[in-house]
């Protein structure tokens, strides 16, 4: 039989009858706060079903043993996680139909169904199974692994309306307090830049991602969600309200203001931005210490003095390199497939962290070729780049013969056009101060002639989709990091 011992307040031991099969290092999480959830309800299933429990310690033996294919054990051992917990469920004889109450619905009614309801409950029972390893620190998947495992998981949930259902019921609650705290939150939006609809966005990730997971088959899940929003708002408002909140099983969305999918992609869209900048701040340090760690392993003091010089080079950078408009943000907009315009309006210090991230990811995928380009990625303007130049290609055979080659850019067959929007990049790029990020000095020169006729293929076969097999292995990379 499976069970579970408590060895400190991050640490469990997992055992199958009373043989050790590891020891779960519990990440800071809210799942762990209330992970008794977890190990209460494997500790049932086992209790139920013998062929569970061998099962279950078979596959945490060769998942513990199997340190190079665990997404692909996991992936294979997803039907035997559904068909164990759809057995068990099964055995309980819950009435999902005592938690819909169809008689309350009006026409404006957000009304999860008894097959709906049946739907999370088990996704959450999946979850638990899965948090096993999702959940501890010494056995969890990358990020991008465990995104793709919780998609299977989670399908018959997200591609159907009732994940649509759930984001609704997030909505609709949050905009009833902006009618209570109008001005509370009008203040938090001038103050902190933080509108009501980023908030929706929040919770509804935070429960799909760390509460749905503690839902109890024989309780509501909605009700559960709601009180979840509830506690958020009260606690992001810093104010108690009086009175309580019925959840009727179906939330009325009369006179609410709503989110449109505009505003939804919106806000997905910052979040990825988000998180991208998150990766591109730890990637830079990564490459801050791993070189100097050799260089100065006798203090750590002047490494960490190299480190805050750094850091206040990239926090007083003022100015953004048309390196970043002309090269990176077309290149990372085509990857994740956030539009042009939002990379646009980044601040000049995310601008050079995503810059010297790219050039990482760059040096990886393309090796030698447009290393003039990359070269210049850890670079920033000292000063700021001239808006228009009357700089002309003086490369004009390489220029001619690619696009004559490729005859196709954008859509845009005169090559003058592309001859100026090309030449205007180049001259922008001579005309500027450069400041390596990581050293403070001035570049000494550009090989100009060489970066004209890198700049002059590069764009040529970008715009005409001749780099997309080095595209799929860019893409690659930066999913992985997520």
């Amino acid at each position: 039989m499976i069970r579970f011992q408590q060895l400190d307040a991050k640490r469990l031991v997992l055992l199958s009858n009373d043989q050790v099969l590891t020891i779960l290092e519990m990440v800071a999480s809210t799942v762990s706060n209330k992970f008794y959830l977890v190990t209460d309800f494997i500790e049932e299933m086992s209790k139920n079903s013998n062929e569970f429990s061998k099962w279950f310690e078979d596959f945490i033996k060769e998942y513990c043993d199997c340190e190079d294919e665990r997404y692909t054990l996991v992936e294979k051992n997803i039907s035997y996680i559904k068909k164990y917990t759809d057995e068990y469920i099964s055995s309980l004889n819950i009435d999902f139909s005592k938690f819909v109450d169809e008689t309350k619905a009006k026409k404006t009614s957000i009304l999860l169904n008894a097959e709906e309801i049946e739907k999370i409950c088990r996704l959450s029972s999946y979850l638990k199974i899965y948090s096993i390893i999702s959940n501890s620190e010494n056995l969890k998947l990358d990020r991008l692994s465990h995104r793709k495992i919780y998609n299977i998981l989670a399908q018959d949930v997200v591609n159907s309306e009732t994940v649509f259902k759930i984001f609704n019921v997030v909505k609709t609650k949050t905009f009833r307090y902006n009618m209570t705290d109008k001005y509370m939150w009008n203040y938090i939006k001038m103050v902190q830049c933080k509108s009501i609809d980023i908030h929706v966005i929040e919770i509804f990730n935070f429960i799909m991602n760390s509460i749905l997971i503690l839902c109890e088959p024989t309780r509501n899940p909605i009700t559960y969600f709601v009180g979840v929003i509830d506690e958020s708002i009260k606690w992001f408002l810093g104010s108690i309200y009086k009175g309580s909140i019925i959840y009727d099983d179906s939330i009325s969305t009369e006179d609410i203001q709503s989110t449109n999918i505009d505003n939804l992609k919106t806000y997905s869209y910052n979040d990825t931005l988000g998180r991208l900048k998150a990766i591109a701040y730890e990637k830079m340090k990564d490459h801050i210490t791993k070189p100097n760690i050799l260089k100065f392993d006798e203090s750590d003091l002047k490494l960490e003095d190299e480190y805050v010089d750094i850091q206040k080079r990239v926090d007083n950078v003022k100015y953004v390199s048309p390196l970043c408009g002309y090269f990176i943000y077309p290149l990372l907009a085509k990857i994740t497939e956030i539009p042009y315009n939002h990379f646009k309006i980044l601040s000049a210090e995310h601008a050079i962290v995503l810059s010297v991230y790219v050039q990482d990811i760059l040096k990886k995928v393309l090796k030698n070729d447009y290393k003039h380009i990359i070269n210049l990625l850890n670079y920033y303007p000292s000063e700021q780049p001239a808006i228009a130049t009357t700089y002309k290609l003086k490369n004009m055979d390489t220029f001619i013969n690619t696009a004559n080659k490729v005859r196709n850019f954008y859509g845009i067959d005169t090559k003058i056009m592309l001859g100026n929007l090309l030449g205007n990049f180049v001259g922008k790029i001579s005309r500027i101060k450069f400041i390596n990020i990581f050293d403070g000095r001035e570049l000494s020169g550009i090989p100009l002639s060489k970066l004209e006729s890198e700049i002059i293929n590069f764009y040529i076969l970008f715009f005409a989709d001749g780099l997309n097999s080095e595209i799929e292995k860019i893409k690659n990379l930066v999913y992985s990091d997520f």
